[in-house]
């Protein structure tokens, strides 16, 4: 099957592929059907893409699942759009190890044969971007290295001197300049970026995408797409469906929306009905057969959280009637007993008897095993995911082992840690969380 697709990657960070990429999804979809991708594991700037596009983006990570599992969610996902654009992730080759481009974004886009266009920060460079370039491009030379898009330009002088010694030295075309702008910039904090849903980016992702119609030829980038190779997958991610009809509540607002999007599709398939419900916003739960509360930044809302005591109330006497709760990072601290912040303190549901505080950061890809039976896992199953917090939560982990030691809570209808699983990694998990909320 050949998927017309785009991979813009980076020589590094901050190149500006997100900003970039947005626009180019946001510009695209007024006149096109556009299927947003990131790749690795990140929950962030799919919310932009989702806002963007007006379709769910999926993850794409060689790392967390495998080749074929990431082949069929691409090609599962892209059904029914025009184009597909994969974000990158940090620089083009880094990945999971040193050695290796596992996990790297040249890994995705070698497997989905996609040309890459490759986005540069010029604004402290002229000629000596062409070089970089061409490492890139000799790095493998199984890459299709396609196009360049030059960022944070200074003047149509500076395009024009980086643009001839890209083109003069690696033969590959520029296919845009943007320069610099206030209009370009999207707040960030300690996590990255600030997520899509706290603010109204609808109007910022606009003139993000009336610069790049201006900068880029976009007529080109589709013709670059065109040139996608043909792909298949063996994988049966998707295969099975309706085991058991139930219904999730599952945790969405400004507070909690850090979701890996296949994890909720897999559940639908396995026959889970999703409604959703905001700790913020209601006072009550929808009826439900079990809860899903993700992760985000509790702690930017606590003193809301804290005070929503109606939704705490309806949360717990769930929780007491045996019904599954499974929570992960953000949603994991909301279940404690409270969270402590710049010397003050916020409670919260209580069902997990510890209490969350600020510290250093944790990050990084985990491999995971269940310690023992629980709602999700059967004890020595294995999944994949990934971690990333600042904070703690004063328990006995007693749910998952991890390379970084024990996490999480588990009890007969409670699994709650920092671990933010990835489904695809091990389908028997959503296909075993559903039969839980069945069988209570």
């Amino acid at each position: 099957m050949r998927i017309n697709s785009i991979v813009i990657g980076a020589p590094s960070s901050s190149s500006g592929k997100t900003t970039i990429s947005i626009g180019i999804m946001r510009a695209l979809s007024r006149r096109l059907r556009v299927q947003p991708f990131k790749v690795g594991p990140d929950y962030i700037d799919p919310g932009y893409h989702n806002i963007a596009t007006g379709r769910f983006s999926s993850n794409l990570d060689t790392w967390m699942s495998s080749r074929e599992k990431m082949k069929e969610i691409f090609i599962k996902r892209s059904t029914g759009s025009d184009i597909s654009i994969i974000e990158g992730v940090m620089g083009l080759y880094d990945g999971k190890q040193p050695d290796k481009d596992t996990g790297s974004t040249a890994e995705v886009a070698r497997t989905l044969k996609s040309p890459v266009i490759i986005v540069i920060d010029i604004s402290a460079m002229a000629r000596t971007a062409a070089a970089i370039i061409l490492g890139l491009i000799k790095m493998d030379k199984r890459l299709r290295i396609s196009g360049v898009i030059l960022n944070n330009a200074g003047s149509d002088y500076h395009c024009s001197i980086v643009r001839t010694a890209i083109e003069k030295y690696t033969g590959i075309p520029v296919i845009g300049c943007v320069k610099r702008s206030d209009d370009l910039k999207i707040d960030d904090r300690y996590l990255g970026l600030k997520t899509a849903m706290e603010d109204d980016n609808s109007g910022k992702i606009d003139k993000i995408a009336d610069i790049i119609e201006r900068s880029v030829d976009l007529d080109l980038l589709i013709k670059i797409s065109k040139e996608s190779g043909d792909i298949s997958f063996k994988s049966a991610l998707f295969s099975k469906k309706n085991v058991n009809r139930v219904r999730i509540a599952i945790a969405y607002d400004a507070a909690f929306n850090f979701y890996y999007y296949d994890n909720i599709e897999m559940l639908k398939m396995y026959g889970a009905e999703i409604v959703y419900f905001s700790p913020l916003n209601d006072y009550k739960l929808p009826e439900a057969d079990g809860i899903y509360i993700g992760g985000g930044f509790p702690e930017l809302f606590a003193e809301r959280l804290s005070d929503n005591y109606s939704i705490k109330k309806d949360i717990m006497e769930f929780f007491n009637s045996g019904r599954p709760v499974f929570a992960e990072c953000g949603g994991y601290m909301y279940l404690s007993r409270g969270i402590k912040i710049n010397g003050k303190y916020y409670e919260m549901a209580s069902i997990i008897n510890g209490e969350s505080y600020m510290d250093s950061l944790i990050l990084g890809y985990r491999n995971i095993r269940a310690e023992s039976n629980n709602i999700l896992m059967m004890g020595g199953w294995h999944v994949k995911g990934h971690e990333f917090h600042y904070s703690r939560l004063n328990v006995n982990a007693n749910a998952y082992k991890t390379e970084r030691g024990p996490d999480g809570i588990s009890t007969k209808n409670l699994l709650a840690g920092y671990m933010h699983l990835y489904f695809p990694s091990n389908p028997r998990i959503p296909e075993r969380f559903v039969r839980s909320c069945y069988n209570v």
